[in-house]
């Protein structure tokens, strides 16, 4: 008998003794159901906690968290969550409700997860935390050093790694089906939100009032003070180098994953270099560009070369004799994805093996096919719970998360020498094992980011504190 079904039996019978709440984050609790709290309510954040909450025997909402509460994009959630507790600031939600509260999940804009992730988990809460884990290569280091100290059940949201694309790699792997790959070419083609200017952005926008209903200090998090703008909410944050993490931020999470934690074993790369750049300007991702970053040969792979290539017209020339599929449906006008439709390549990779085998994945849990094949195979395990389900039952003691931060933050600071490169416009040396770019100074400031606002200096610290900040600093 499994813990979970153990305690049901136990509080049918009326005999379950205390337990503490949700400690460590390892399933000791005093009721069957994970208690979840949601810090974001609207677009992917609603996504998730439908995904969450739908697994109605194992987990309860129990708090909606959102800067924005009551405006358009929280709608939804506060119809499904009437008499739920409804806060603006995650800290405040912490100080009312951190003992009726097991589990987060922080689907928030990419430069505020840090902060609310590292208080939950500084608290014994488990997190599920959007993809890209973090904005700055210091900030995923720092969680995971977190993970590790707490032992807190952390998983980041790049679905697809539950997915078949994850278990039909891994099986070729392990059999040796995927072996000896020398380079490997990845691609996301759809315009994004950014294109829009063109590359022209001189400066940061000019500051509007703020609406009543945003709580724009928390909105910020520990990031640079900027006057608010509507040009930075509603999804427009991840234009923004201050803000976002852009498109392989976005979509490097689903395209690379399997390729980085397999087949270089979470390595990250002595050399980055970037080309074939349009728009660059200092305040928002190019229009287009292709980054190349190079792995060399250790004890887990050989020489390995990997490409990222974005930008609607910055595609790369297929191999000889390979067939892309149809593109036909993939991103109907009225979807979320920024509001596009079928690109003219869908997103990708292709994966170049010492034998000159090709294999062709798409996103999240799309599986990979030998160049010529047009039916799906099945040869790979197949009977697998969805990333949230995953992380629900990993919080009850029943699973291990298939994206800890030990994996998704070493695939995630990856994402954040790409993006130093785009906004440097320029390439540089790295060494892994210091986690510093060499002898580039510029460099190594980006990847630590920016110092915290005051007030928000405290998560950046490396030892445990106490987190409850007075109201009159929040308000700094």
């Amino acid at each position: 008998m499994n813990r979970r079904s153990f305690l049901k039996s136990m509080l049918a019978a009326g005999a379950v003794p205390f337990l503490p709440g949700c400690a460590t984050g390892r399933g000791f609790f005093s009721n069957s159901k994970v208690r979840l709290a949601a810090i974001g309510c609207g677009a992917q954040a609603w996504f998730d906690l439908k995904k969450l909450a739908g697994n109605t025997d194992i987990c309860e909402v129990v708090a909606l968290c959102d800067t924005d509460m009551e405006a358009p994009h929280t709608v939804e959630a506060i119809k499904a969550y009437p008499n739920v507790p409804r806060f603006r600031d995650f800290r405040m939600m912490f100080d009312k409700m951190a003992d009726s509260i097991d589990a987060v999940l922080v689907g928030i804009p990419d430069h505020s997860h840090f902060c609310a992730a590292i208080h939950a988990m500084r608290l014994g809460k488990a997190v599920y935390v959007e993809k890209p884990l973090a904005h700055t290569f210091r900030e995923c280091k720092l969680l995971m050093d977190e993970e590790r100290r707490s032992g807190v059940v952390c998983q980041m949201g790049n679905q697809g790694h539950s997915g078949d694309n994850y278990y039909q790699y891994r099986d070729y792997f392990e059999r040796g089906e995927i072996k000896d790959v020398v380079k490997v070419v990845a691609h996301m083609n759809m315009e994004r939100r950014w294109h829009k200017w063109d590359g022209k952005v001189g400066g940061f926008p000019k500051g509007e009032v703020v609406p009543e209903t945003l709580d724009w200090n928390t909105w910020l998090s520990s990031s640079a003070y900027h006057d608010y703008s509507k040009d930075f909410v509603g999804g427009e944050w991840r234009c923004w180098y201050d803000f976002g993490m852009g498109c392989m931020g976005d979509w490097g999470a689903h395209i690379l994953d399997t390729i980085h934690r397999f087949t270089l074993g979470g390595d990250l790369p002595t050399e980055v270099t970037i080309s074939n750049v349009v728009g660059w300007n200092s305040y928002v991702f190019p229009v287009q560009d292709t980054l190349t970053m190079k792995f060399p040969t250790n004890g887990r792979h050989g020489d390995v070369t990997l490409e990222w290539w974005e930008g609607l017209h910055n595609q790369p020339k297929p191999p000889g004799g390979f067939r892309y599929d149809s593109n036909e449906g993939l991103f109907p006008a009225s979807a979320a994805n920024d509001g596009l439709v079928d690109p003219k390549l869908k997103p990708g990779k292709e994966i170049y093996q010492a034998d000159g085998t090709i294999w062709q994945g798409l996103s999240h849990s799309s599986t990979l096919r030998r160049v010529g094949e047009r039916e799906q195979r099945t040869d790979f395990e197949r009977a697998h719970n969805d990333h949230w389900r995953n992380f629900l039952l990993a919080v009850l003691g029943e699973e291990e998360v298939r994206s800890p931060f030990s994996v998704s933050g070493r695939l995630s600071q990856l994402f954040c020498l790409g993006v130093a490169a785009q906004r440097l416009n320029r390439g540089f040396r790295f060494d892994p094992e210091s986690g510093e770019a060499v002898g580039d100074r510029e460099v190594n400031m980006l990847l630590n980011g920016p110092e915290p606002r005051k007030g928000w200096e405290e998560y950046y610290r490396n030892f445990r504190r106490n987190l409850r900040i007075s109201r009159r600093e929040r308000l700094i």
